[in-house]
């Protein structure tokens, strides 16, 4: 347990930061020789999605509500949550099997640190669409694996097509709803469940909301 607590921790301090948390996750696995745990994993991130939901309610009581300025939004999310989802779906012990290499992580690690530096030649020049968001969509897609940085990618993604920060900050967090939601099912259905389990999951659990 005090294991799975010492994860939580790590989780938390750097979830919200643009240096992938799974991949911080997914190296402590591996140095501490344990097998990774996807399921535990993604209900740390469902204590980020928590995170999020709060951050972004106001956005999120507006897309609930259609509000007139929201109603495109509804469609760039699904656009955007598109190719993750269909990439993650056939894909998927692919990427499970990232979580296991050294080298793979940190060459991902050194990869999300180019493409931030990157955002530094960025300008603003126009407004989200359909094809930022499928844009951005296809670097979530990169965000899959451990030490990519989804909300790295995502955002440097739309600085790439030439949207605000504050925009592409905001999209970036809602797009994280649909994405985590989908895996934790998918993870659900694949998990066989116990009570034992169930301890050692909502205890990390709660030790990350506080």
């Amino acid at each position: 347990m005090i294991y799975e607590i010492f994860l939580a921790f790590l989780q938390a301090a750097t979830e919200f930061f643009p240096v992938s948390s799974s991949g911080h996750l997914a190296l402590a696995e591996i140095i501490f020789k344990h097998k990774p745990d996807m399921f535990f994993f993604v209900i740390l991130h469902l204590a980020s999605l928590l995170a999020v939901v709060i951050f972004t309610r106001k956005e999120i009581i507006k897309l609930i509500g259609f509000d007139r300025e929201y109603r495109k939004m509804w469609i760039y999310l699904i656009i955007a949550t598109i190719p993750a989802a269909i990439f993650g779906y056939f894909f998927n012990s692919r990427i499970e099997g990232s979580f296991s290499s050294p080298l793979f992580i940190s060459s991902a690690f050194i990869f999300t640190g180019i493409i931030l530096l990157f955002t530094k030649f960025s300008n603003v020049f126009s407004e989200i669409n359909w094809k930022h968001s499928f844009f951005i969509g296809l670097f979530q897609v990169l965000a899959l694996f451990p030490g990519v940085s989804r909300s790295g990618m995502t955002i440097s993604a739309g600085l790439f097509t030439g949207i605000k920060k504050e925009e592409a900050a905001k999209f970036s967090f809602l797009l994280s709803i649909p994405v985590i939601s989908g895996a934790f099912l998918l993870e659900l259905i694949k998990t066989p469940i116990n009570l034992h389990l169930m301890y050692s999951w909502i205890v990390p659990f709660l030790v990350y909301c506080s």
